[in-house]
């Protein structure tokens, strides 16, 4: 990548949308040497990085894949990439591997959860487990009412303050001096001829376009496909204040689509909804309050906590599920990284990397080829 001090309407690297991806892929690219401008329409995080949970937690371990593969090591990795950004900016971002528990609710669960501790064995490294237990020493964080038939541990998953991080990336990507970021600039196209163009008429030519807008991303790749690339799903969480302080060091729990997470705060997140069908994105209902009734009864020490926050938003889950990293067919030098559903802050940090390396030609050898816009993507005939 060419080097320039001062990013312009040409810089280098042109990153679209602010989130937890974008924020990771303008923090590699400027220490690179590349200028980068960062774009987003609203605000730093805005979208569904803005939100509570910040739960990162490995898929189970059996019918292992290169999908598998690549969230585990974006769990291992993101420890460290993150200490260097708190280092970098002394903000902290709220990381702690706390773990998780997960309550077996029958008979033939308890059979699968023992196959999948022994399969963890041999696809995780040490020091990290999966075991099934009988008994929880916290009964006010799992009570034994709940864990009829025990529960699975591990000890691998951790968790983020969202906001935390996407506050201390911004600040990374903002003391680089081939950085900027600009805020309230809206992208209305993409030409096939690379130019980039704004809602205000500005007009954009980089070397490489990053396309990391979320849920936003898909509106923006219909030039390029006639397939769907993708949709946002509507997910909504809360943030409560128990009535008596909890350990942030507590295991996350998760139960049938419920997480309850604490957070060095002194707060609990808890989530969440997945809604393909829903009248308003950014607006709460009674659906996050189903959510707050099944997390406390799930956790006896969020009785009487003050429900302090409600949050709603779009998270971007590609067609197919998989992430869509890579080249845009059909498009110059447009690259595409989004579609993390659910596991975003657990691999961004590796979407972005790979984004960065093809821009600079080279070849991430840790991304799946089903993440390959080319495999899931049907160019527009010319």
């Amino acid at each position: 990548m060419p080097s320039a001090v001062n990013p312009s309407n040409s810089p280098d690297i042109l990153v679209i949308g602010s989130g937890i991806v974008g924020l990771w892929t303008a923090y590699y690219a400027a220490r690179q040497g590349a200028s980068v401008k960062l774009l987003d329409k609203t605000a730093i995080g805005g979208g569904a990085s803005g939100g509570l949970l910040g739960a990162l937690m490995p898929h189970q371990p059996i019918n292992w894949s290169d999908k598998k593969q690549f969230q585990l090591d974006g769990l291992l990795s993101l420890e460290s990439e993150i200490a260097d950004i708190e280092n970098r900016t002394g903000l902290g971002a709220g990381y702690r591997r706390c773990g998780r528990l997960m309550p077996i609710r029958n008979a033939e669960k308890r059979r699968q959860s023992v196959q999948w501790a022994d399969s963890a064995g041999t696809v995780w490294p040490q020091p990290y487990r999966w075991s099934v237990i009988d008994d929880y020493s916290s009964k006010d964080w799992l009570p034994e009412t709940e864990m009829p038939h025990g529960a699975n541990s591990d000890t691998l998953s951790a968790r983020v303050d969202p906001r935390a991080l996407v506050s201390a990336l911004a600040a990374a990507v903002a003391n680089m001096p081939s950085a900027e970021l600009e805020i309230g600039r809206e992208v209305a196209a993409i030409g096939a001829d690379g130019t980039v163009s704004l809602s205000d008429g500005t007009a954009m030519d980089a070397g490489h376009a990053i396309l990391t807008a979320g849920a936003s991303s898909f509106d923006l790749l219909m030039p390029f496909s006639t397939a769907v690339a993708g949709r946002g799903v509507k997910g909504q969480a809360a943030l409560l204040k128990p009535a008596r302080p909890v350990d942030p060091a507590l295991p996350i729990l998760y139960d049938n689509g419920t997480y309850v997470v604490a957070h060095d705060s002194g707060l609990v997140a808890v989530g969440s909804t997945s809604e393909n069908d829903f009248e308003s994105a950014g607006m709460t209902d009674a659906k996050l309050d189903e959510v707050i009734t099944k997390a406390r009864t799930l956790c006896p020490a969020l009785e009487g906590a003050e429900v302090t926050e409600r949050w709603a938003g779009l998270r971007p889950r590609a067609t197919g599920r998989d992430p869509l990293v890579g080249l845009v067919p059909s498009a110059k030098n447009l690259l595409v990284a989004t579609g993390g559903f659910k596991i975003s802050f657990a691999i961004a940090h590796l979407m972005a990397k790979a984004a960065v390396a093809l821009a600079d030609d080279r070849e991430p050898d840790f991304l799946p080829d089903a993440f390959a816009p080319e495999n899931r993507l049907t160019p527009r005939s010319a």
